[in-house]
């Protein structure tokens, strides 16, 4: 029994020493390694959402890099297909806080609906106002920028950009699959893109909703599976009712994820998505 309790609390010292590295990284990293990237690109119009949207993955493939050194118990398998979507809208489940962050660190071309507070915080709305993401909320002076975002969703997306999006617009407490938004259906059928959907599965259990600490001491397989995709023409062809009746289908499909041994060149390639680079 002292035994059990001693154990418990520490592995409740090593979470929150974990956590505590990966928040200063997330804090004091921005501000001495990307702030200065992000100031110096604010000053060239024409090619700053770009450049923001990369510094964004680049600054995320860190913080997760340094999730993956500091909590090995937490094995990743990303599916290679998934990591290589170009030019789609991106359909997902939501499950936990790291969802976006993961896309944003697999995507250098990204946009996505952000909680329109966050526009209100500084520094950190400045950043997604320039990397183009589209707020949440369109009343007031943040229609002016959904109404700029999605016209020049078209030109984002046939560039090779993917706009992802959780449909059900918050994260899901229980795992199960809520009602779904449908104006990324009706991004994806003005555009002619097609339409990706995509599984994530045990992001909650290394970062649960409701707790600041990561848990890192539980053994875990985080993985992100490509499980539907819908060409341009069907997304076209079909009704907005019946893209929502298959996605859905989609996402509640419950099949394991391929396992990714060591020696295999594709996840290889898919696990280097998760690293730093230069």
């Amino acid at each position: 029994m002292q035994h059990s309790f001693g154990q418990r609390w520490g592995d409740r010292l090593i979470d929150a020493a974990v956590t505590g590295a990966v928040w200063c990284y997330f804090t004091l990293g921005f501000v001495v390694l990307f702030s200065p990237r992000y100031i110096v690109a604010s000053f060239c119009p024409q090619h700053r959402e770009e450049r923001f949207q990369r510094f964004n993955s680049r600054f995320y493939q860190g913080f997760f890099a340094l999730v993956r050194l500091l909590v090995p118990r937490h094995r990743w398998h990303i599916d290679p297909q998934a990591a290589a979507i170009r030019g789609s809208v991106i359909i997902c489940n939501h499950v936990s806080y790291l969802d976006p962050l993961l896309f944003i660190s697999l995507f250098e071309r990204q946009k996505t609906v952000v909680k329109t507070s966050f526009f209100k915080v500084p520094i950190f709305g400045w950043v997604l106002r320039h990397a183009g993401y589209f707020p949440a909320d369109s009343s007031g002076r943040y229609g002016r920028i959904m109404i700029e975002q999605v016209e020049r969703m078209a030109g984002f997306l046939a560039a090779g950009g993917n706009f992802f999006i959780f449909p059900e617009g918050t994260r899901s407490r229980d795992g199960s699959l809520g009602t779904l938004n449908r104006g990324a259906l009706k991004i994806a059928r003005l555009c002619r893109a097609p339409i990706q959907v995509v599984r994530l599965a045990n992001t909650d259990k290394l970062y649960r909703p409701g707790r600041f600490f990561f848990t890192t001491r539980s053994a875990n397989t985080i993985s992100m599976s490509l499980v539907e995709r819908i060409e341009p023409d069907e997304v076209r062809e079909l009704g907005v009712a019946d893209l929502e009746r298959r996605i859905a289908a989609a996402l509640r499909r419950q099949a394991e994820p391929a396992q990714c041994g060591a020696d295999r060149p594709d996840c290889r390639d898919a696990r280097q998505h998760l690293s730093v680079q230069p």
